[in-house]
């Protein structure tokens, strides 16, 4: 049963989600505004994000990568519509595996091979999220603007 785990993935979703419209409520410019935290701004972060859940999802469907290289979004609508899409895509796929404990193996950006079950890739696509958001909430408290929850439980009681 799949159930449990397009749980966790909506969980992701939902967290992304809400990050983006908190966004929106702060002044224009804060999306790209640059910041010395790990990453030079929250489109750097949400970047990042896309492009190593693209590779997480190339790695769940056995196929070869493209290179970890962050997505370059040019302002927050870009990058909210091309989340959306691609999570859009990766929950319907989700949805469409009958065994999450099947193995994969694959290869790592040092071409060394690893072996996970598609449940221990998506419970990491969700942690890495998790991991980066609150990187994003530390970049909008360092900005001087205040962070939006997505703590798990608040998906739950939502």
């Amino acid at each position: 049963m799949n159930e449990p785990f397009l749980h966790m993935y909506d969980y992701s979703i939902w967290a992304n989600e809400r990050v983006f419209i908190h966004m929106q409520s702060l002044p224009e410019g804060v999306f790209l505004q640059k910041v010395s935290l790990g990453f030079n701004s929250i489109a750097e972060v949400f970047g990042h994000l896309a492009a190593a859940e693209e590779v997480w999802f190339a790695r769940i469907k056995e196929e070869s990568p493209s290179p970890l290289t962050a997505r370059p979004f040019a302002n927050m609508e870009v990058a909210r519509h091309y989340m959306r899409q691609l999570q859009i895509r990766h929950r319907e796929y989700l949805a469409s595996i009958d065994d999450m404990g099947k193995v994969v193996t694959y290869h790592n950006t040092a071409g060394e091979a690893f072996q996970n079950s598609i449940s221990e890739i998506l419970q990491q696509v969700v942690n890495h999220g998790t991991y980066h958001r609150g990187n994003i909430t530390t970049m909008l408290r360092h900005l001087g603007h205040k962070g939006v929850i997505t703590d798990y439980i608040a998906f739950i009681r939502a």
